[in-house]
């Protein structure tokens, strides 16, 4: 799905963290967001029970609390248990900076896809 400004969309499977009731969700992939927000609705209906609150900074320079908890997200063949936050109903889902990095995954903003990346382990010595 083509977008604005570089921005695209993708189709991820999110489940509870005992890996059940996956469903479908379409979400903007947003590596300006440190994690992954889901409609509350959405997460509430997969049985993802908040378990923490956090600040968040806005992109209008607001800073609001949202709760937040953790769920199994799919995409690509793989599958990793992220943070998510219970996000307002009047906006869509989005794919954050952590569960890119996760999963694995980069963002090619020309074919405004995401693809895999190798991981990096550094040790010194």
């Amino acid at each position: 799905m083509g977008a604005d400004m570089g921005t695209f969309s993708v189709d991820v499977q999110l489940g509870n963290l005992n890996g059940e009731g996956f469903l479908t969700l379409e979400a903007l992939v947003d590596t300006g967001s440190t994690h992954t927000t889901v409609p509350a609705s959405f997460l509430d209906r997969l049985g993802v029970e908040p378990e923490s609150q956090r600040s968040f900074r806005l992109a209008d320079n607001r800073v609001v609390e949202n709760e937040t908890g953790y769920a199994r997200i799919r995409y690509g063949g793989d599958e990793s248990v992220v943070q998510v936050v219970f996000g307002p109903e009047d906006i869509g889902a989005c794919v954050g900076a952590t569960t890119l990095e996760n999963l694995s995954l980069a963002v090619d903003p020309l074919e405004q896809a995401l693809v895999p990346v190798e991981g990096l382990m550094r040790r010194h010595g």
